[in-house]
């Protein structure tokens, strides 16, 4: 009976998921089994992508995904990949991948570096451990209103933290996405080999530098996934502010109401608003088509450690219209069509909002300032990093 169970939990297939043993090269693992949707998302495989391209020619990549179709729409070249669902089925499973499953695949395959893109630090045999850390919650001031509406918030507020520190000190370096992120992991875990990595976005050429259809209504566009950090209610209530004086302009968010309870209360209580469009979740490429559609970014998240969307805006060359958090600013860099308005001010935003349809915004100052050492650019500078040969620790190869 527990092999049975074992073998649905696992989904392994020991002949079809090794790096293929005729090939002697190092191999790297990029475990990434957690990240399913959302910017997570994007990451992984814009990070799945960099190294695919760039380094496989010197390296034998296995990767541990979710669900292998994730990574349909990406181009993945001489790769093993192998795919774990349990880990997504609960935090207990999560658990035991990470420090009881993961020991057992790195000991049969003898990485030379183990990768960890979702936060937690492995229990693996493995000289050179690298984590990816990109959730915010533990820095995060939890209100007892969000803890509420999302009670899944509390554990991450409280625990993720924790997750943090198991093994962090065994790790070569931690991957962080922001300066201000580095500055919390050194104050709270103590530690010194933090690298700040700006996530390296990829867009289609076709479709960048591209403006809606003027004979369509003026958009303001907020892509998120329905969390109750995310901040949604400030923009509702600046469109029912703005409606009073206007209608020439229509709100659209990425979730329908369908997804959870937060989104559900936002869509029942916000329905009679007729410009507010509820458009649900999308895929990447119809993502692309309604950032080419919209006239106007909103993004209103009091938590994150980049702000993925910000950065895909900056591609269509649109204005902004950006909650004054630091992680906002940070990713906003030099971006000359930005304005950034209080978090929780409503009235501050619709008159922003008045301006973006008129025309008439007046952007403020922006301005980038270069993290310290180490530090990189994009994916590949990253790689460049910690795949340093001299840098690397008993490098191990298949044979």
């Amino acid at each position: 009976m527990w092999v049975a169970i074992k073998k649905k939990l696992f989904k392994y297939n020991s002949q079809d998921n090794i790096p293929n043993k005729s090939v002697k090269k190092t191999v790297i693992v990029i475990s990434a089994v957690n990240l399913t949707e959302g910017g997570p998302l994007s990451i992984m495989k814009d990070a799945v992508r960099s190294f695919t391209n760039c380094f496989t020619s010197e390296y034998q990549l296995l990767l541990l995904v979710n669900n292998k179709n994730l990574l349909d729409d990406v181009d993945i070249r001489d790769a093993e990949i192998m795919e774990i669902i349990y880990p997504k089925k609960g935090w207990l499973l999560r658990v035991w991948f990470e420090y009881v499953h993961s020991y057992f695949i790195s000991k049969k395959i003898k990485p030379c570096l183990w990768f960890a893109l979702h936060d937690m630090t492995p229990n693996v045999r493995c000289e050179n451990r690298i984590v990816y850390c990109h959730n915010p919650a533990p820095f995060y001031r939890l209100s007892l209103h969000e803890a509420w509406i999302e009670k899944s918030l509390i554990f991450f507020n409280l625990f993720y933290g924790l997750f943090y520190r198991i093994n962090i000190r065994r790790n070569k370096y931690v991957i962080v996405q922001q300066q201000w992120v580095r500055e919390e992991f050194e104050k709270r875990y103590k530690i010194r080999n933090v690298i700040v990595s700006h996530p390296d976005v990829q867009m289609q050429n076709d479709i960048v530098y591209m403006y809606p259809d003027r004979k369509n209504r003026f958009c303001f566009f907020y892509p998120s996934l329905p969390r109750v950090f995310k901040n949604f209610e400030v923009l509702l209530n600046a469109t029912e502010l703005l409606r009073r004086n206007r209608n020439d302009f229509e709100v659209m968010f990425t979730f329908d109401g369908t997804e959870n309870k937060y989104a559900s209360a936002l869509e029942k209580k916000y329905r009679h608003v007729s410009c507010v469009k509820f458009v649900g979740v999308r895929k990447r490429e119809e993502l692309l088509q309604l950032y080419r559609h919209a006239s106007c970014l909103v993004f209103a998240s009091k938590m994150e450690t980049w702000g993925l969307p910000i950065t895909e805006m900056k591609s269509f060359n649109k204005p902004m219209l950006l909650a004054n958090y630091k992680y906002a600013r940070e990713t906003a860099g030099d971006y000359d069509k930005v304005c950034f308005f209080e978090g929780e001010d409503a009235l501050q935003l619709s008159k922003l909002m008045s301006n973006a349809i008129d025309g008439m915004l007046e952007f403020d100052a922006t301005g980038v300032t270069q993290p310290p050492q180490p530090f990189a650019r994009n994916w590949k500078e990253l790689y460049q990093l910690i795949l340093h040969k001299r840098q690397l620790k008993s490098a191990a190869c298949i044979s």
